[in-house]
């Protein structure tokens, strides 16, 4: 193969990887994010409810009004923000004791490092520490997720998604993912998808 058509190759690639990245929008909870100062980062540490007691999404922002919808029950905070396996948050979710109080622990040691713990009756069950930098107001993580089949452009496609995390105006914890599922052929764009989806979790 020559240098010319190695060339076109690795722009194509990396165009469609470009395309293909998913990014974040503050549109659906702009209201309610306070836009931290880097100095103020540490304002994230403390204990949160491992469920969400509200969504934000294309409809605005979704309510408990004193019950968490079923949607919600589902979503266990500290694998959606570790970013871990779906296998594993189904194990923990079948172990898991329900008169037991569980809530996710969060510990800025640094401006660029969070831990992130999964406690049960106050002792930790997990505990993981990730990178991250300081942006526009909130923490970014630092445990993207990109996998590409085939060859992007022509037969293939992207998926990938991230995580940032900041705090309500009452002190609350919001983790908002963006992601995005893009394919093609022959340099036509197939299906696909992309959207952000933020959850707040209740201070303890």
């Amino acid at each position: 193969m020559t240098n010319r058509k190695t060339n076109i190759i690795i722009l194509i690639v990396f165009s469609f990887t470009i395309l293909s990245c998913a990014s974040f929008s503050k549109k659906r909870f702009r209201k309610e994010v306070v836009n931290l100062e880097k100095t103020e980062l540490k304002k994230l540490t403390g204990n949160y409810s491992l469920n969400p007691i509200r969504r934000y999404y294309s409809l605005g922002k979704e309510k408990s009004n004193g019950k968490i919808p079923d949607i919600l029950k589902k979503n266990n905070g500290y694998y959606f923000l570790t970013n871990d396996s779906y296998d594993k948050k189904i194990k923990f979710d079948s172990l898991k004791n329900i008169g037991n109080d569980y809530c996710l622990s969060l510990n800025l040691e640094k401006t660029n490092k969070l831990r992130i713990k999964l406690l049960e009756n106050s002792k930790i069950i997990n505990d993981t520490l990730f990178s991250g930098k300081y942006k526009n107001g909130m923490f970014y993580l630092d445990n993207k997720y990109l996998d590409c089949n085939g060859v992007p452009f022509l037969f293939g496609g992207c998926r990938n998604n991230k995580r940032r995390i900041g705090l309500t105006k009452n002190g609350n914890l919001l983790i908002n993912e963006a992601v995005s599922n893009e394919g093609a052929l022959l340099l036509i764009i197939g299906a696909g998808y992309s959207y952000n989806v933020t959850y707040e979790y209740e201070r303890k």
